[in-house]
């Protein structure tokens, strides 16, 4: 009956976070965390981390790594709050973590990591994160525009174009290929 009653909880909370009504789900997540429902505890850590409250988000996520079905996703989510608060190394090294727990069953951590690098200023690692993302998951439009982005920044305006041309419904790719065919023609 308890085990219904968290599975009530969080599943009440879904449509809240769909409509991006974070304040609105927290309390049904945080009492389905209470109760150790692990996956309202990762969704409470996920809705905090959206609410800007960053060292909250890690406190609930931090012992979900051990008991979470999909650890990746934790050492992900735990990444993203380290990157929020300035603490780059800890932020890499949760997001390396991620890119090996998921072992490219989804595209998120190598993007997540792509773009953390390319924020760092090191679009070389960029590279070597995004690409082998980007073969294997090749329709992923921001994978595809963070690794034209990394070449951008090196700039392999050849390799950039490639890679903006294959995320054509992204407008941010959009404007930066329309900036390097303004750079090409003056």
């Amino acid at each position: 009956m308890i085990g219904l009653l968290l599975a009530w909880q969080v599943a009440a909370a879904m449509p809240l976070l769909e409509q991006n009504r974070f304040a609105d789900a927290r309390p049904l997540l945080e009492k389905a965390c209470m109760a150790n429902e692990v996956n309202g505890c990762y969704l409470l850590g996920r809705t905090l981390f959206t609410l800007d409250r960053y060292d909250d988000a890690l406190k609930t996520l931090a012992p979900l790594i051990t008991t979470d079905p999909n650890p990746w996703r934790v050492h992900d989510a735990i990444a993203g709050a380290y990157e929020a608060l300035r603490r780059p190394a800890e932020a890499e090294k949760e997001y390396r973590q991620a890119v090996d727990g998921n072992k490219d069953r989804t595209p998120e951590p190598r993007y997540h990591l792509g773009r953390f690098l390319i924020r760092e200023g090191r679009p070389a690692d960029a590279v070597a994160t995004l690409t082998p993302a980007a073969a294997k998951f090749s329709r992923h439009q921001l994978i595809r525009f963070e690794l034209g982005r990394a070449y951008y920044q090196m700039n392999r305006i050849t390799d950039a174009e490639a890679q903006l041309t294959a995320a054509p419904s992204l407008d941010e790719a959009r404007r930066l290929l329309q900036k390097i065919k303004r750079q090409k023609g003056s």
